[in-house]
């Protein structure tokens, strides 16, 4: 039988974190950047996002999205947009552009796309959709103005 001392260590090496210093996400994967050190969000996307909830097979809450963007060519591609957001592999990223009326038939967020015009002085606006997992994915609702790319997202559990 072990004395109590052995016994904490055991516990204690068994609790130890073992992970490489990445930032994380409650399902353990990496968190995809949403916002850049010092890039304020406009006021009319925080107020949005205080009440907006995606309505999936888990209702998630919509965040704030201000990235620092040139905007020379428009809004960004496929792998521009992957690289922007720090995926940990931007060629092998699983990302679509979609029309945010197609995206939301049913007009559940259109406060949130309004908001997101009013930020951007009726500016575009795509809606990017990031694989995460098999049963997981997020809606980047952004567009750009001023060399930000501003917006809203949200993740969708769809099983």
């Amino acid at each position: 039988m072990a004395s109590d001392d052995d016994y904490m260590a055991f516990l204690n090496k068994a609790n130890q974190d073992t992970g490489a210093g990445a930032t994380t996400q409650s399902s353990g994967k990496i968190a995809l950047k949403a916002k850049d050190a010092g890039s304020e969000v406009p006021k009319e996307i925080s107020k949005v996002c205080r009440d907006a909830v995606y309505i999936s097979d888990a209702d998630e809450p919509f965040e704030e999205v201000s990235l620092k963007w040139d905007g020379k060519n428009g809004l960004p591609t496929e792998s521009e947009f992957a690289a922007l957001i720090n995926h940990p592999s931007p060629p092998d990223a699983e990302i679509s552009i979609l029309d945010p009326l197609v995206w939301d038939t049913k007009g559940q967020y259109t406060d949130v796309l309004e908001a997101v015009r009013q930020a951007t002085a009726g500016n575009d606006v795509r809606v990017y959709r990031v694989v995460r997992d098999a049963t997981r994915v997020e809606y980047w609702l952004v567009s750009s103005k001023d060399g930000k790319l501003v917006g809203a997202k949200a993740l969708g559990v769809e099983s």
